[in-house]
């Protein structure tokens, strides 16, 4: 047996799991000139399909990364003209009942309402159809091209030892070998069951929910062309199941309840006949190819802090949160975990970042999650009173009697009046943080609403998007690759100021070694409405961090340290809403533990 190790000062970061929020964390690092290792136990590209939907917030996000265009455009990603429509059907077999229909534009209509609606209530980007076998090929063969990423595929992660300096981690690879890897940070992107967090032990809130699933993975191109209402992103059954499209084509995953199969050892096959029809009943089709089939239980539940009290191991994506598919939020929500964390940690290995940036790093990422959970939890809700609208003894949604009409009718209004679940623009975009490390300037908080946003520059506010006159460069498209200093200029302030206003912060951030980039909007009034101020700093990962008209009575340098965790905010104050937020998620976690929603016995994560 082989020992080898690597020492502290070529690995600053080691990163362990090299799904979709690992792999965006190495790549964001790799674009700010921060060394890392990938470490992954699997070799090969992972065949379940649990990445189904690249929100507009994750695609606004890569488009600054520059590579949005490019994941488009992959073969496997799903056409910008398909479909996001999810139906709800009484079975599928060709002789049932559509109840509702939740009509939802396609990326290429999403990206003409976004053109057509230039009023910073939108995002830059449309979100992407695609699953996470092609999203994850993809990526893996970028990040072997970059210099600063080293990946070391089939290294499962065995035990870390964390000190007042860093962090050991030791792995043993495919031949048995031990690695020994010394690092500043470890950060665990492992996943929902993540050794490294229970290891630190970080507890989880929270726990898996009472309902168990089977799911299969096939193709079958008889069910492709027998589409019983035309062509869908997902279909909800009524007896529980739901049914997606994968491709836009002949490729589905099939989602059943285990109460629904026969005991004994699951047939996948089975589960694809069943999804078909009512209850208790089977509907075979001619299935071409199972890829995958597993049983599943949904998790909600938050870790209790995203670091250790050293703050040198630090989780990110299902490690610090998990939750329930529903709204479409678990990758997506690691992926502004990603972006948001790289840039701290690269602020803090190139030196002019203070550690204040990890700790507002749980400070503001934490209730941001907390206020998803809740809106997974309303969808789940809605579910649950739907399934209470079908009688238990005997479903009659099917049958041509006024019983049935009316069912399917009341059924109908209520999936039209519950609405679409992916579409809560508050819960996406509207992240709002508050910490010691955002120079706050006293306005007030507009109110917060899951299904809107609301554009402001209000410190700690993600920055709006809005089209510049051309009408095809976003003010994103502008942004630095690191921290940027937006300044609007007219004709008559020009005039006035032979020499930029900006120019003190420019100055000053070059003397504290801040990588900022003055970016001068002029004669762009439309723009400079929306956001608010004349002079806006917005962080890596395109929240605000200061705004402001003038700079004449302006500390600079308090600013800057402010916003790179050099010192805290002098005025700073804990947050009521976040507070409150935590109030509402022990509640509804207990609401659960006793059974509201059906007997979920939901405790802390084990961590021995």
């Amino acid at each position: 047996m082989t020992l080898s190790v690597s020492f502290s000062q070529d690995v600053p970061i080691v990163i362990v799991g090299a799904g979709p929020v690992g792999m965006i964390l190495a790549y964001q690092l790799d674009r700010l000139g921060v060394p890392c290792i990938l470490a992954e136990r699997s070799v090969e590209i992972s065949k379940w399909p649990k990445l189904d939907l690249t929100n507009r917030k994750s695609m606004e996000l890569f488009r600054i990364l520059g590579i949005a265009e490019e994941y488009r455009g992959l073969e496997g990603s799903v056409s910008p003209d398909a479909t996001f429509d999810t139906q709800f059907a009484t079975k599928l077999d060709g002789k049932g009942h559509l109840l509702a229909n939740w009509k939802l534009p396609s990326s290429n209509g999403q990206r003409e309402h976004i053109h057509k609606t230039n009023d910073g209530t939108q995002c830059a980007e449309a979100g992407q159809r695609c699953m996470q076998p092609v999203f994850e090929t993809w990526l893996r063969k970028k990040l072997q091209t970059k210099d600063n990423i080293s990946c070391k595929f089939g290294w499962t992660y065995l035990v870390h030892a964390e000190g007042d300096q860093g962090v050991s981690t030791t792995f043993v690879d495919q031949n048995s070998e031990h690695h020994v890897l010394h690092s500043k940070y470890l950060i665990a992107c492992d996943g929902g069951g993540s050794r490294i967090r229970k290891r630190a032990r970080i507890p989880m809130t929270g726990g898996q929910m009472p309902l168990r699933m089977h799911l299969v993975h096939f193709r079958s191109r008889q069910f492709a062309e027998e589409r019983s209402f035309g062509k869908y992103w997902h279909t909800f059954c009524s007896h529980g199941g739901v049914i997606l499209d994968q491709n836009d084509d002949d490729m589905f995953t099939a989602h059943l309840p285990t109460h629904l199969l026969p005991e004994g050892p699951v047939d996948p096959a089975e589960v694809v006949y069943r999804i078909m029809a009512p209850a208790g009943e089977r509907h075979e089709i001619k299935i071409d190819e199972i890829y995958a089939h597993s049983e599943w239980a949904p998790n909600f539940s938050i870790a209790n802090q995203y670091y250790t009290d050293g703050m040198k191991v630090i989780l990110a994506g299902d490690s610090a949160h998990r939750m329930p598919p529903h709204g479409g939020y678990g990758m997506n929500s690691g992926v502004v975990d990603a972006v948001d964390l790289g840039w701290r940690l690269a602020a803090i290995v190139k030196g002019y970042g203070g550690e204040l940036l990890l700790k507002s790093y749980n400070m503001e990422r934490r209730p941001m999650q907390i206020r998803t959970l809740e809106r997974a939890h309303r969808h789940i809700m809605e579910h649950i009173k739907l399934a209470q609208m079908y009688p238990q003894d005997r479903n009659p949604v099917d049958d041509d009697t006024d019983e049935g009409r009316d069912l399917r009718a009341r059924v109908g209004k209520f999936l039209e009046e519950s609405g679409p679940e992916t579409e809560d623009r508050g819960v996406e975009l509207d992240l709002r943080y508050h910490s010691p490390t955002i120079y706050q300037d006293g306005t007030p908080e507009l109110e917060w609403t899951p299904d809107r946003y609301r554009p402001s520059t209000r410190p700690g506010s993600r920055a709006p998007h809005v089209f510049l006159k051309d009408g095809k460069t976003s003010i994103y498209d502008l942004f630095g690759r690191e921290w940027t200093l937006i300044h609007f200029v007219d004709d008559e302030t020009e005039s006035i100021n032979r020499e930029p206003a900006s120019d003190r912060i420019v100055a000053a951030a070059a003397r504290l070694k801040i990588p900022l980039s003055r970016v001068v909007i002029k004669n762009e009034p439309h723009v400079r409405r929306i956001w608010e101020r004349n002079m806006v700093i917005v962080r890596p990962d395109t929240h605000v961090a200061w705004r402001g008209d003038n700079i004449f009575d302006l500390n600079v340098d308090e600013v800057l340290q402010v916003i790179s965790g050099q010192k805290e905010f002098s005025r700073f104050q804990p947050s009521q809403a976040s507070a409150d937020a935590e109030k509402r998620f022990s509640a509804l976690v207990k609401g659960i533990t006793d059974g509201v929603t059906g007997g979920a016995t939901i405790a802390q994560d084990d961590i021995a």
